[in-house]
């Protein structure tokens, strides 16, 4: 089974890589993901939060948008200010990564729409056709679905969600059919409705975008309005 890389791990690697002079090709860099994953995480170097537009590709900082049917738009935000960092290099081992799992599954699942440089940062846009392709390719937490299914998949919604306006919410009030997202990423979130209720570190940035990045517990619930 093939090592999944994810988006922003490539980009870390390229830093770190280049930060120390070592060129490497992507095969030894997917042979050492691991041990690069541990040192990374030591860094503060993912972007969370989101900005002001309802567009998630104008996001100021990392952000997803789960769209009706289910798909994910990611926008990846990174420093990208030292002189030696190489944006086509990035560019190739991103699109090598994204053919490599598309041909693994059959089929397009992802799709690399671009990477621009913007003053001192990178965005990189990717585009994903569910949002389970975007938790596996990604190796993190994504579910979207009613209440019903999110239980049967062994979550339990926390007793600290809050509306807009900060009031605790009770939980028993939420429907079998609203639908839940559940992630363990704290970034910014976007979506096709409205939000109800969220974490209550949220920040709310109008009425279908939060920003995640505050958020305590493991996972982020985030329940959308009932029809």
């Amino acid at each position: 089974m093939r090592v999944i890389v994810t988006v922003k791990v490539i980009i870390s690697i390229i830093m770190v890589v280049w930060l120390t002079m070592i060129k490497n090709t992507v095969k030894a860099y997917k042979n050492n993901i691991w041990k690069l994953t541990c040192v990374l995480l030591l860094a503060p170097f993912i972007l969370g939060g989101c900005g002001k537009s309802i567009d998630v590709t104008k996001s100021d900082t990392t952000a997803i948008y789960i769209g009706k049917d289910g798909n994910v738009i990611s926008t990846i935000v990174e420093d990208f200010s030292a002189s030696y960092y190489d944006l086509d290099e990035m560019k190739t081992m991103i699109e090598e990564e994204v053919s490599e799992y598309n041909s693994s599954k059959g089929q397009d699942l992802i799709t690399f729409q671009d990477a621009v440089k913007e003053d001192t940062f990178v965005r990189v846009t990717m585009t994903y056709k569910n949002t389970a392709s975007y938790a596996e390719f990604n190796n993190i937490t994504l579910f979207c679905g009613s209440y019903e299914d999110m239980k049967a998949k062994g979550y339990s919604l926390p007793s600290t969600l809050v509306n807009s306006s900060g009031d605790k919410i009770d939980v028993s009030s939420i429907l079998e059919d609203q639908i839940v997202v559940v992630m363990d990423e704290k970034i910014g979130f976007y979506c096709y409705d409205k939000i109800a209720y969220a974490p209550k570190e949220s920040v709310w940035n109008g009425n279908k975008n939060v920003d995640l990045s505050a958020v305590e517990d493991d996972l982020c619930y985030i329940v959308l309005k009932a029809d």
